[in-house]
């Protein structure tokens, strides 16, 4: 019997692995191929199909592009070059990943910053890598504020959300542009080489790190964990990591996303809300 446990374990590891090794292939021989443009590729694939739910807001994947679609033509209005850094201070929630999304397709690369700094500890992570631009959701704007004296450089702050405070604000901005895909010609030519994201090392051991994500290790991670864990269409994730970490905002969602699957974010909740979502949002992944 147990040699009969071990064999079948055996086959199931290697058809993930082949799973895996089929996905992730295609990767190096389309350069120009990067996690944005997949987005668009899902939305003409999956359309009305739910791609990120939340209490707050839900996409579906043509929503998602579309937003996407918005965020990229705001980076381009504020003269945003290939390369510049905008720092992202935002809850777990799918305009997180709109966000992102749009602006690295414009080729800026969007640090994720941990929302439980304050201070001095926020003013490093902001500081470490230079932004151009800073979004920050209306609900942590006190917390931006606690660090503001320690922020070198001359980033320009952009709320989310009303927090009664003098700053342009990007949800304003994006409902007068288009959701239209843009064409190639306005766009800057990005490959899998080219940075997308920071994400931050924990700092155990240290001060936090800004670890440079580019496009490359976006599409292996989503592409990698998709085979690993054969998720379909029909598959919902409960994702309830944070998203300015690899697991919950690329891994978790990347997986599933790439699948034509949907995944529900949830920024905070309680151990009792926790099977009573399992059940509402009927996540089977």
């Amino acid at each position: 019997m147990n040699v009969i446990k071990r064999l079948t374990a055996e086959v199931t590891s290697l058809r993930g692995a082949l799973r895996t090794l089929q996905m992730t292939t295609p990767i190096a021989r389309n350069p120009t191929r990067v996690f944005p443009q997949v987005v668009l590729e899902l939305a003409d694939k999956y359309g009305e199909a739910p791609a990120l739910l939340s209490d707050g807001e839900c996409f579906t994947y043509r929503e998602l592009a579309a937003r996407s679609n918005r965020y990229a033509r705001w980076a381009l209005a504020q003269n945003l070059r290939k390369g510049n850094t905008v720092c992202l201070i935002m809850p777990g929630r799918p305009e997180f990943l709109a966000i992102w999304v749009g602006i690295t397709r414009a080729g800026g690369v969007v640090a994720l910053v941990n929302t439980h700094l304050t201070g001095t500890a926020l003013a490093y992570c902001i500081n470490a890598v230079s932004p151009k631009h800073i979004i920050v959701a209306a609900e942590l704007f006190a917390s931006l504020e606690s660090a503001r004296a320690h922020i070198t450089g001359d980033a320009q702050i952009w709320l989310h959300g009303n927090a009664d405070a003098n700053f342009a604000r990007t949800d304003r901005e994006i409902d007068g542009l288009s959701g239209t895909d843009l064409a190639a010609s306005d766009l800057p030519a990005l490959t899998i080489e080219d940075g997308a994201l920071y994400i931050y090392t924990s700092g155990t051991t240290g001060l936090p790190k800004a670890a440079n994500m580019n496009h490359y290790r976006l599409m292996l991670a989503s592409n990698a964990f998709a085979g690993v864990m054969d998720t379909r269409a029909s598959d919902r994730m409960y994702d309830c990591l944070p998203l300015y970490h690899t697991a919950g905002g690329v891994v978790a969602t990347g997986a599933l996303l790439v699948r034509g699957g949907s995944v529900v974010i949830r920024d905070k909740f309680s151990a009792r809300e926790f099977w009573d979502d399992i059940v509402r949002w009927e996540c089977t992944c």
